[in-house]
């Protein structure tokens, strides 16, 4: 005969969040506690479950990541007195227009195609597709082609004559290019770490 536990009110541990992750791709990924039967009063025992939510295929989910996202952007786009200019100039690898969406706002759609002296409807066929971006912020983003080893990039990533890769519409560029926080950049080297050495 099975002894019944004193603790049969408190044999679960229940299903708690411990951690929630979401990617750019829309994957939600969820790690939480499974119940558990506690073999102790003195202590507990856990076992941890994941499961993986396609933002893009959950209308309440979608309207929920972008709200929590619209929330943690203003606190983390207070301006920082710390922020020092990008000097795309110097950059070596372009990763920045290669490993990340260019997102576009209509005002970046019509500064480029004005730039290029074609209509903006135009433009959008020929520069732009639909957007991945499920917070509802953007509509389109630049197209991307291949550089010679085949890599992806920014359709406007172009070979300078000395080898290097640079933005072929730097003054037109898109404000997400203008707004690329620099501590991202691997290139940027913060003041704090740079060691100033005293002139004689």
């Amino acid at each position: 005969m099975r002894k019944e536990s004193p603790h049969i009110g408190f044999a679960l541990n229940g299903l708690s969040i411990h951690s929630m992750s979401i990617s750019q791709d829309g994957s939600l990924e969820v790690e939480f506690d499974l119940p558990q039967e506690q073999t102790t009063s003195c202590w507990y025992t856990y076992r941890r479950g994941s499961r993986t939510f396609d933002v893009y295929e959950d209308e309440d989910l979608q309207e929920a990541c972008r709200q929590l996202f619209q929330l943690v952007r203003r606190r983390v786009m207070r301006p920082e007195p710390e922020r020092e200019e990008i000097h795309c100039d110097r950059c070596r690898d372009s990763a920045c227009c290669r490993k990340y969406n260019v997102l576009l706002r209509d005002a970046d759609v019509e500064r480029l195609a004005r730039h290029l002296e074609m209509p903006e409807a135009l433009f959008r066929k020929k520069f732009t597709t639909s957007a991945v971006d499920w917070c509802g912020d953007y509509s389109r983003q630049l197209t991307c082609d291949t550089d010679a080893d085949g890599e992806e990039k920014c359709v406007f990533l172009k070979q300078d004559e000395q080898g290097l890769w640079r933005c072929s519409v730097y003054e037109q560029r898109p404000q997400i290019c203008r707004d690329f926080d620099m501590l991202a950049c691997d290139d940027f080297v913060a003041l704090e770490d740079v060691e100033t050495l005293q002139s004689s």
